[in-house]
């Protein structure tokens, strides 16, 4: 592709805009383009910051396409942080490309495999809970109607609740397909897809599964000309970039919890029974096909044992972290010693009576007389062996440490149902090194794109945080602003005199928190979206302000209420409506219009310093004589305000007001880089008794 064609297509009075009603020239768009055909032509690797409202999407997807159609085998993957993203991709933006250049080329989607039904699994299944299998009214039933009637076998196609122990049995696994041999291979769902995606020459994936690929490469010298979770490919466009750190860091972590111990283990024997699936699973299953009943009812009683060992540790845990009030515990050489003490013998249960429960599962396998048909059931239940054993090594790991390397290890607290469960989890403590060797390394070209990248710092806090650059390979950083009109369209208010938080007047900074949001969206006459860094203050605000909203007749809604697209489905639909939100709804939020007018920051997005991954690395850098604070604190809750910043303005008619209730953005030395990295706006100087008179002037 040469610029000449690139400037066709995206100039003024080019195809794009000549065959596209809403399409508008933006000379950042041209440019980027620009610069990602370049990456393309050279090898190269690009980081590239697009404000909203550039149209990134085009500007990656068309050098793509252009080398997809040139070859086929030339392949291109997408990865992105979120599902809304990827429906653009495949439902709007590559079928109007496609129109505009009069050509195409086979574009797919991947997801994960365990998202696929297995047929014959599904049949398992159904031959061994017949009762169940055709009521028209358990799960198992359901998902033989949902079988016979889905093109995908996708879970997401699947309308309805399902528990995760009956998909979880159903659902394609690697450790458990017959590949070739299977009855069902010509009809699977899995393989059906597998073969669209080594046809397609563009394929959009999410970041979690890019970095399984890219691991499961890097672990088994596996060559991205080869195939491997995903098809071989040459080229890759990582967009919202931003999170990549985090997810690599998400999917490279170690946890054990009496939870997941739990779940395994009830593949084989849970005699509490599930919906559909009847009860004693595969040991009671494979029980005939053994005669030794005196192992079998050892491993009944190990099982027993081992869950209430696993429990005893659990609250154990759960009662040495509310002790001492705290939600989650960096486990460091420094207080280890008491970590060991206070539950260290429970641990030691739990991995000793495991190991004696896995030899006796396993000692079960070898006994089983099984026909040569029935084999794939021995195999099975040798997997779930494999499981558990592998969830007793990570807590075993964990408890070992006098052998611990620079790993973070912690403690923290996670919700099913109404049960808490303590995980304990080991972390890398950097995953730069990874991400080089794994992918930047190895790939023809990589390009990273987000609408937050940048910190006036040339990229140097997001290229450290995921391995850039690369010694020998070019290295392209760009900036192209946002085209809308911040200084005229948006509005940043910054009261100087709102009051700095602190645990002694935790109750004055709440309840001026809660006066203030509600003189502001009574200003604003709704269209709000609220964001905060602490679900306490959230839920205090939310319950204090929902009934004073509703007797104006603004609607309140609150994150945790219902699902995230759900929220914002509602909250887009009523366009006076409140949202009250935090972590995830930082970023991630598109509501352009009127339906949302102002976002109010309550407080800047710093860490807790209690995360233990953020005070693991905090401590390092200190350690090393960094900053602590410069290095990591500042810049990474400077990226998150300018997430939520970008969260107002969406469209080019777009108007409306970001509102910090943090004076410190003022106040503090620090705050003049956090509003340097956001786009210029009206900022005139404010104090909160003139709020409302503000917002009302500059939206009305």
């Amino acid at each position: 592709m040469t610029d000449q064609e690139l400037f066709g297509i995206f100039d003024q009075g080019g195809l794009l805009s000549s065959n596209l009603d809403s399409f508008e020239f933006r000379e950042g768009q041209l440019l980027m383009a620009r610069d990602v055909l370049e990456c393309y032509r050279q090898n190269g690797i690009g980081a590239i910051e697009a404000g909203t409202g550039i149209g990134k999407s085009f500007a990656y997807l068309v050098p793509a396409l252009f080398y997809a159609f040139e070859d086929k085998s030339d392949r291109t993957v997408i990865a992105t942080s979120t599902i809304n993203l990827q429906k653009q991709l495949m439902d709007k933006d590559l079928p109007a490309l496609f129109r505009t250049l009069g050509k195409d080329c086979p574009v797919a989607i991947a997801v994960g495999r365990n998202n696929y039904l297995c047929l014959r699994r599904l049949a398992e299944e159904v031959k061994a809970n017949e009762l169940y299998a055709y009521d028209g009214v358990s799960d198992i039933s359901l998902l033989n109607s949902f079988a016979a009637e889905t093109e995908s076998g996708l879970r997401t196609d699947y309308r309805g609740r399902l528990d995760f122990q009956v998909w979880s049995s159903v659902c394609s696994d690697s450790d458990f397909c017959m590949g070739g041999k299977c009855p069902y291979f010509t009809d699977c769902f899995y393989f059906k897809a597998k073969k669209k995606l080594s046809e397609a020459s563009v394929i959009i994936c999410n970041h979690h599964l890019l970095f399984v690929d890219s691991n499961t490469r890097f672990e088994n010298s596996i060559d991205y000309s080869d195939d491997a979770i995903l098809p071989p490919f040459r080229h890759l466009v990582i967009d919202e970039a931003h999170n990549m750190e985090r997810h690599a860091t998400d999917l490279f972590t170690s946890t054990y919890s009496a939870y997941s111990l739990r779940r395994q283990m009830d593949f084989l024997y849970d005699n509490r029974g599930i919906r559909g699936l009847g009860t004693g699973r595969m040991l009671e299953e494979l029980r005939p096909f053994c005669n030794d009943e005196q192992l079998y009812n050892e491993i009944l009683d190990f099982f027993a044992l081992v869950r209430a060992k696993a429990e005893t540790l659990n609250m154990a845990t759960l009662n040495l972290l509310e002790y001492n009030k705290l939600a989650h515990l960096l486990v460091t050489k420094a207080n280890v010693g008491r970590i060991v003490a206070e539950v260290g013998g429970a641990a030691g249960d739990v991995v000793e009576n495991g190991g004696r429960l896995v030899a006796r599962l396993e000692r079960f396998a070898s006994l089983l007389k099984l026909e040569e048909n029935q084999m794939f059931r021995a195999e099975e239940f040798l997997v779930h062996v494999s499981r558990i054993s592998d969830i007793l090594d990570r807590l075993k790991t964990f408890m070992d440490w006098e052998h611990w390397d620079e790993d973070i290890h912690y403690l923290d607290i996670e919700k099913h149902g109404a049960n808490r469960y303590v995980t304990f989890n080991i972390a890398p403590l950097e995953v730069s090194d990874i991400l080089a060797d794994a992918l930047f390394r190895k790939l023809d070209s990589v390009i990273c794109t987000s609408a937050t990248l940048d910190l006036h710092d040339d990229f140097t806090y997001w290229s450290s945080g995921v391995g850039l650059p690369i010694e020998g390979r070019p290295y392209l950083r760009k900036v192209y602003p946002s085209p809308f009109d911040y200084r005229n369209r948006l509005m940043l208010l910054t009261p100087f005199d709102t009051p700095t938080f602190s645990r002694e007047k935790e109750a004055e900074y709440a309840d001026f928190t809660c006066e203030t949001v509600y003189d502001a969206v009574s200003s604003s006459g709704g269209g709000a979206l609220v964001l905060f860094t602490s679900f306490r203050l959230l839920e205090y605000v939310y319950e204090k302000l929902k009934p004073r909203f509703s007797v104006m007749g603004l609607s309140t809604l609150k994150q945790g209420d219902n699902d995230r697209y759900a929220l914002l489905e509602q909250f887009k639909e009523d366009e006076d409506s409140v949202l009250f939100a935090t972590d995830s709804f930082w970023e991630g939020v598109d509501a352009p219009g009127n339906t949302l007018r102002m976002v109010i920051i309550t407080k800047l997005p710093f860490r807790m310093p209690d995360d233990p991954i953020y005070k693991a690395r905090y401590s390092k850098l200190e350690e090393d004589g960094k900053s602590g604070f410069y290095c990591l604190s500042l810049p990474d809750a400077t990226m998150r305000l300018k997430q939520g910043y970008g969260r107002l303005m969406r469209h080019t008619t777009d108007k409306g007001i970001v509102l910090i209730l943090d004076s410190r953005i003022i106040s503090k030395s620090y705050g003049a880089l956090m509003l340097r990295s956001l786009p210029e706006s009206y900022h005139p100087e404010t104090e909160t008794k003139s709020l409302g008179q503000k917002i009302e002037s500059f939206l009305f």
